[in-house]
């Protein structure tokens, strides 16, 4: 309890209750949007169970990346003062790593707990007329509850071993995307139980069987005895256990794979002496061997082989082709990874002039309206390059789907928009890698702000906030949509060049504080 205490001074004012608050309003807000659509009476007779199938699915999508947040910032601030080994001069090594595991568990037991506050405070709200089963939602607490924790346990391993807290945040985007993925698959398959991000789909209880006719959807509990619960307790015991021996095996600068990059894939020493490499520009030699690349090539396939599934397993409905193929595509990528992974991107240009003394040395030798024009540049060659890369997996899928030619002929405008919409964004994430000097709550913010823009967009409203921009440029699920070009461009506009404008400013008014 000591070291909770201590963990709990360590973390003031650093926004981590800011990051499981940011979780649990941006569940209540995607929940009250949701839930609120279904209002008739055969929707109000079903509304206390249809609430435990959808809540898996969202917890699949947004809780990965924002527990992956979460233990980063929980220990980001031993790995930035290097104070590891300080630290064990004041306690020993067990009050350390179980006391940010009780931490890390008290915001999971906090999050579950307010979730099953408000879908309680919404089957009031609303009116639902089937009986509040209790068994049932302690069960869905319980098994929020410890599969929050197991993601929580993995990656507050990756957390320790890394100094880069890119690897834990990368891999949380990529489990928030895993999550979903497995959620597609038969719930047979044994992958959906033996994968951590799976077992949000594996452990539910309620299913829903859809008369195509006449399209009524009816709930019902099923158990699968799949000994999904089991497992999921061997792997918290696995990640104890691992996490334990390693945390006690780490040094100062946690665990060091650099080396693995001087030598090939069969241990020879590469030779690189005598190759000619044309020079990088500054900001991009920062990003170089960097595991932000694997989120980039991870990411957009994970999504194309969703959305190719789901067509494939929806073509009574989805009858227009390679609209409806690109309606699934963009879905979930346009609005809940593409903003987090600008965010990853935007945060590693930032990461090293936040490291350190850096600021001292480069206030002295770059003007601030060029390190903000090139890291913009950077993060928009990059951006351009991910949803370009979306592009070629949705040609390629719409051919392994048995779809000929010709392509939509708004494909071009499409992937116009979604570059400047993209640009945008860009825009808005490297200003706040700027401001906030944590690697990863601007990511965190990315996640939310996708989550926002859709609901803005569905109002209407989508030149309101840069990230509607975004999923409004790629036609996200809804490819016939009809915008105003113009309109569209002077919006764009505007918030790259106000908010890039302030990003100098900020550089120019500001002073930098050389460590946090």
């Amino acid at each position: 309890m000591r070291g909770l205490f201590l963990e709990l001074r360590k973390t003031k004012r650093r926004g981590v209750w800011l990051v499981v608050a940011g979780l649990i309003l941006m569940q209540f807000l995607w929940s009250m949007w949701a839930f609120s659509d279904r209002l008739d009476a055969e929707d109000l007779a079903q509304g206390w169970i249809s609430q435990i199938y959808m809540m898996p699915v969202l917890n699949a999508i947004l809780t990965p990346t924002f527990i992956a947040v979460l233990a980063s910032r929980l220990t980001d601030m031993e790995h930035k003062g290097n104070t590891w080994k300080m630290l064990e001069t004041f306690q020993s090594r067990n009050s350390i790593y179980f006391a940010k595991l009780l931490y890390g568990f008290v915001c999971v037991l906090i999050f579950a707990a307010s979730q099953l506050g408000f879908l309680i405070f919404f089957g009031k709200h609303f009116g639902y007329t089937d009986s509040l089963d209790l068994w049932a939602y302690a069960r869905y607490f319980a098994v929020t509850v410890a599969v929050s924790f197991l993601i929580y346990l993995l990656h507050l391993i990756l957390a320790f071993a890394f100094t880069n807290q890119a690897v834990t945040l990368c891999a949380g985007l990529l489990g928030s995307m895993c999550g979903l993925f497995l959620m597609y698959l038969p719930p047979s398959l044994i992958v959906n139980r033996l994968i951590p991000w799976g077992l949000y789909g594996a452990s539910s209880f309620v299913w829903m069987d859809w008369d195509p006719d006449t399209r009524v959807i009816k709930y019902r509990y099923h158990f699968q005895h799949n000994g999904a619960e089991i497992i999921t307790a061997i792997w918290i015991v696995l990640l104890l256990s691992v996490g334990w021996a390693l945390f006690n095996k780490m040094e100062t600068e946690g665990l060091n794979f650099s080396g693995i990059a001087r030598f090939g894939i069969f241990g020879r020493k590469r030779r690189l002496s005598k190759i000619k490499i044309p020079r990088m520009p500054v900001e991009f030699i920062k990003i170089k061997r960097t595991p932000i690349w694997l989120a980039f090539i991870i990411l957009p396939l994970i999504s194309a082989v969703i959305g190719s599934m789901n067509y494939m397993n929806n073509l009574g409905v989805l009858k227009k082709a390679w609209y409806s193929l690109w309606s699934q595509h963009s879905l979930f990528f346009a609005f809940f990874f593409l903003p987090p992974l600008i965010g990853v991107y935007a945060s590693y240009l930032w990461r090293l002039e936040h490291s350190g003394t850096n600021w001292n040395t480069v206030m002295t030798l770059v003007s601030p309206f060029r390190l903000v024009f090139g890291k913009l540049c950077i993060c928009a060659v990059m951006t351009t390059a991910t949803i370009m890369f979306m592009i070629c997996l949705y040609v390629f899928s719409g051919f392994i789907c048995g779809l000929s030619l010709p392509l939509p002929k708004e494909l071009g405008e499409w992937t116009i928009c979604g570059i400047f919409g993209g640009i945008a964004v860009c825009s808005v994430q490297l200003f706040l890698s700027l401001v906030i000097r944590s690697f990863a709550v601007p990511i965190a913010i990315g996640l939310v702000g996708g989550v926002v823009g859709m609901l803005i967009t569905s109002k209407g409203l989508y030149y309101l906030l840069p990230y509607s921009l975004l999923s409004v440029g790629l036609r996200a699920n809804n490819p016939q949509r009809i915008i105003d070009l113009w309109q569209f461009a002077d919006w764009t506009v505007l918030y790259i060049v106000v908010i890039n404008a302030l990003s100098v400013l900020y550089l120019k008014r500001k002073d930098v504080r050389t460590q946090e």
